[in-house]
């Protein structure tokens, strides 16, 4: 992802699909944040919408709601877990192909659902004005 740092001491350990969907399957389940974006789904029926907490000009959480979709699940769990801290611009950088590279386990044929994640998740930092506050 562009916003982690690629340096040996700074590497973040390597995450399985497996392992994101385990904790995203309990974040799913949780209460929106307060600044909650609109649903996206793509036409397989896949669906997911985020929702964020601001402060000082960064993302301070991120929750999601997504379908049953273990890979979307696991996307949304890896963008729940690495844009805490991240200034709003370089949460709105994040790229499908950074969650594609950042998660190789995902079977070619489900790597689509990263674009439906990065959609939700940008719907949701759209609704943050300037100034940090819900839109």
């Amino acid at each position: 992802m562009t916003a982690i740092c690629r340096e040996p001491c700074c590497a973040a350990p390597r995450m399985t699909v497996s392992e994101l969907l385990e904790r995203g399957m309990r974040r799913n389940r949780n209460a929106p944040l307060a600044i909650e974006g609109d649903a996206c789904a793509d036409a397989d029926g896949n669906g997911a919408r985020f929702s964020i907490a601001v402060a000082g000009g960064a993302v301070a959480a991120v929750g999601f709601r997504a379908t049953s979709c273990a890979t979307l699940i696991a996307y949304g769990e890896l963008i729940a877990e690495t844009m805490p801290g991240r200034s709003l611009d370089l949460a709105a950088g994040l790229s499908a192909r950074d969650l594609v590279d950042t998660l190789p386990g995902v079977p070619p044929l489900k790597r689509d659902r990263a674009v439906l994640a990065v959609a939700a998740f940008r719907s949701a930092l759209s609704k943050v004005s300037t100034n940090g506050k819900q839109s």
